[in-house]
């Protein structure tokens, strides 16, 4: 064996495999009678993870199995089934496995529909928010570099943006842009910019000449189908736990549960 760790995984594997219920199929492997049927080790994979998992990796898992089974019998032979904190981590892991399977069984029905999770969304739209940058721009667009450059100049000795874009350029506006407006380079160019700074920008084969005007940032919702599938784990997660915690509470008077 490697590690320790790997001892103490070994062990929860046997201890899987002798829970499993016997069925009369092929035989895989034997440890001094006690045999590893086909249908138990199986059982321990979903019907994906049987199709995914190599045939290596499962000769491994088979490995794993006859070198723990090896080590139990001996372990048994020497008497250490019998130590008091042995016995308790046999029963403590039975109790476990047994936990897990009703919490799989019963958790695994749960599910939300679709209302459900629209429902969440609007009484909870103010969390669902993102900010939003938008820059508001003037620009225009000139034929070429030489022009571009008499632009700036202009602009520099204090004439009007307007005055040169109607002279010198074309399609001229004034309006603000986020960032799906626009392509990555003008938005990172914008993203620099402060407000009154001018430049000559290339963008999609055009020498645009832009001012940047103002810069605002706000809150606006996030589209219901942007985040609906993580609301839905959201919300499974939320009636799990609260089944849960209704369970265990009945359980616990059921049981007449105590700490002493």
């Amino acid at each position: 064996m490697k590690s320790i760790c790997k001892i103490l995984v070994l062990l929860f594997l046997v201890f899987l495999f002798t829970q499993c219920s016997k069925k009369e199929s092929r035989i895989i492997a034997k440890v001094n009678g006690e045999k590893l049927y086909e249908d138990e080790f199986r059982s321990l994979f979903t019907e994906q993870e049987w199709i995914d998992i190599s045939l290596d990796e499962k000769n491994e898992i088979i490995k794993d199995w006859i070198e723990i089974t090896l080590l139990s019998h001996e372990a048994e032979k020497r008497g250490l089934d019998k130590e008091i904190n042995v016995k308790f981590n046999i029963e403590y892991s039975r109790k476990t496995i047994l936990a897990n399977k009703i919490l799989a069984e019963e958790l695994n029905t749960i599910d939300v529909n679709e209302d459900e999770i629209f429902t969440y969304y609007n009484l909870n739209r103010a969390q669902f928010t993102k900010e939003v940058t938008s820059f508001k721009i003037q620009k225009f667009i000139v034929d070429n570099w030489t022009v571009a450059d008499s632009a700036i100049k202009l602009f520099n000795e204090g004439e009007a943006f307007y005055t040169i874009a109607k002279n010198l350029g074309r399609d001229y506006v004034v309006r603000f842009v986020e960032r799906k407006d626009i392509s990555k380079a003008f938005w990172d160019f914008l993203s620099v910019m402060k407000k009154w700074n001018i430049r000559i920008i290339r963008d999609k084969g055009n020498l645009n000449i832009v001012q940047l005007l103002d810069t605002q940032k706000k809150n606006v919702p996030i589209p219901f189908e942007t985040i609906k599938d993580s609301l839905k784990n959201v919300l499974i997660e939320n009636k799990r736990n609260s089944f849960l915690d209704n369970a265990l509470d009945s359980l616990k008077i059921k049981y007449k549960a105590k700490i002493f």
